[in-house]
């Protein structure tokens, strides 16, 4: 399983459309200026090939909006690796603890 992240968070809120998806990274400046519109659409694209040939049974462990975030990783600005790291809610609760 892929664990959840705030720039997963946000891939899913846009998954709908590549174009919004593309506006939204760009926008909040997520993703690095020099790196084509292309490119990330081909990133989104990936992801959703490589989900659509996961039995059904894989996907819901294997979250699309969360594999983009992987793929975005050589993309990404600081502000857009932040934004990709897991939440630490994932952690075992007995983390908190020590």
């Amino acid at each position: 399983m892929i664990a959840p992240s705030k720039l997963g968070g946000l891939v899913s809120q846009e998954w709908a459309s590549d174009d919004a998806l593309l506006l939204k990274l760009r926008q909040l400046r997520l993703v690095r200026r020099e790196v084509s519109d292309e490119d990330l659409k081909g990133t989104f694209r990936r992801a959703r090939e490589e989900d659509s040939a996961l039995p059904p049974g894989l996907r819901e462990f294997n979250s699309p909006n969360e594999r983009v975030r992987v793929f975005l990783g050589s993309f990404l600005t600081r502000k857009g690796a932040r934004w990709a790291v897991p939440l630490r809610s994932l952690e075992p609760w007995w983390k908190f603890w020590h």
